[in-house]
């Protein structure tokens, strides 16, 4: 069963489910109640918007406590200082994202690939510093394949990174390319 174009242009719902879904959001009742949603999740989304700055924060002061009172060489504390910066960086890409929902832009790939590429970054920072702790044979190589899954998985992800930052590019200029008849491929 199709559904018939509609004659103002604008496109329209592509199965009959849909039909009844987008017919219903335009009475008065359902839209009301569609605006309060949506106002409960901007609600929602600010207070996860300030819960993540607490976090951040929270994050740093404790670090700053740690590193200051901990008995710890130089170089651990040079490790823990940049494995809590780089969790920092981690809830404020979250952070961004929100921002970014909140002001009407969508949800976005890459942010999620960046927070994975720096998590797994403080994983392989934090199997280092294992290693250079003296310990057994089968410890010491149970670390090792850890480091390599770490490895393996960073590369995947920025692999997916480049991919996704090619496939934005590439969509710009195929965009920008449509209307300029001078320009040939």
């Amino acid at each position: 069963m199709n559904n018939p174009p509609d004659p103002s242009g604008t496109p329209g719902p592509s199965s009959p489910a849909g039909a009844a879904v987008h017919k219903a959001a335009q009475r008065p009742e359902n839209r009301r109640l569609l605006a309060m949603l949506a106002a409960a999740e901007h609600g929602i989304l600010y207070l996860v918007s300030f819960a993540l700055l607490a976090l951040g924060v929270g994050i740093l002061v404790l670090m700053i406590l740690t590193v200051v009172q901990k008995g710890a060489s130089g170089a651990e504390k040079i490790f823990l200082i940049l494995e809590e910066l780089l969790l920092v960086l981690i809830v404020l890409e979250i952070f961004v994202t929100v921002q970014t929902h909140l002001a009407g832009g969508s949800l976005q790939l890459e942010p999620f690939i960046i927070v994975g590429i720096i998590a797994i970054i403080r994983h392989i920072l934090s199997v280092v510093v294992r290693l250079t702790i003296p310990g057994d044979v089968a410890e010491s190589r149970q670390q090792l394949m850890e480091l390599v899954a770490y490895a393996g998985s960073a590369l995947m992800l920025v692999a997916a990174l480049a991919l996704v930052r090619w496939s934005q590019r590439r969509s710009t200029l195929s965009a920008g390319g449509r209307g300029d008849s001078s320009a040939s491929g």
